[in-house]
């Protein structure tokens, strides 16, 4: 049992570290529509490894994402996520060397997730 308490708490830190490699890129609050949202990145110097999208005070169904980057290519991600309020998406993961990104695009919609409008957050991990 001891072993036990010992494990939990050491494991700890850990999660401790690696929330601290995911950095807050954006957020707002979305209509109960569908619809898409726009973010301007302008607060990353690295370039992003993985993105992931939090959902507070409502719900969506995320269906793609667009990510722009500054040497002017795009890439498109289908996603068909649906995010519970209080929860995440999966991982999305960038390919390398693309660069930094300078916009993305999320397509998404409320419908049948309940009454009050969700805040998305979108969260980057830099690259190595």
């Amino acid at each position: 049992m001891l072993t036990l308490l010992w494990l939990c708490i050491a494991a700890i830190p850990a999660r401790t570290g690696l929330q601290q490699q995911w950095k807050r890129l954006a957020e707002r609050t979305v209509n109960h529509t569908t619809d898409h949202t726009e973010f301007s990145i302008d607060n990353i110097e690295q370039d992003l490894q993985s993105l992931r999208v939090k959902v507070t005070k409502g719900a969506i169904n995320l269906h793609r994402c667009r990510v722009e980057y500054k040497n002017g290519q795009t890439q498109d991600i289908d996603i068909l996520n649906s995010i519970p309020q209080g929860e995440e998406s999966k991982v999305i993961d960038l390919p390398a060397n693309n660069g930094t990104v300078t916009k993305l695009s999320f397509w998404y919609d409320t419908k049948n997730r309940g009454i009050q409008k969700a805040t998305v957050e979108v969260w980057g991990k830099a690259g190595n």
